[in-house]
């Protein structure tokens, strides 16, 4: 089983929401997260009163992460001598794709016609600000690979 969410799960106090307040979370009472909430998720623009609500019900629905993986070609992690920096490339609703890095210091993004497009752009603009960075075995997915069974 993969899980996105250990890496980036952010534990907030529960909020417990009426539809009107988010159009976005209204498919989370008939058992799904809507497109909407999960483009708002990978771009991380949900509001903060639903993003408990949106991970909890990630780690609990398979459905719903494949959904997320499916709208996330691109996410990964480069761990660099000044800590991690992260790209995602991201399906949006609209046809296009948001390509996005960021770091401590660093929140860049941009909108491309293709996720090809937009991971292209990651990996060139990687390149250039960290020349000197070759990947390790840390860098890759930032999925959480769970131990088999015994």
């Amino acid at each position: 089983m993969v899980i996105k969410l250990a890496l980036t799960y952010r534990p907030r106090p529960a909020v417990l929401l009426r539809s009107s307040e988010w159009p976005a979370a209204q498919n989370i009472a008939q058992g799904h997260l809507s497109d909407r909430a999960l483009e708002e998720y990978s771009l991380d623009s949900l509001p903060e009163s639903s993003l408990c609500a949106v991970e909890e019900h990630l780690l609990v629905c398979g459905q719903c992460r494949g959904r997320l993986e499916g709208i996330e070609p691109v996410n990964y992690i480069h761990f660099t001598k000044d800590g991690p920096v992260y790209a995602r490339a991201t399906r949006l609703t609209t046809g296009k794709a948001m390509a996005r890095q960021w770091d401590q210091d660093l929140h860049a993004g941009e909108s491309f016609g293709s996720v090809s497009a937009a991971g292209e752009y990651l990996a060139e603009s990687f390149s250039q600000m960290y020349p000197e960075h070759t990947c390790n075995r840390l860098c890759g997915s930032p999925q959480l690979r769970l131990p088999a069974p015994t």
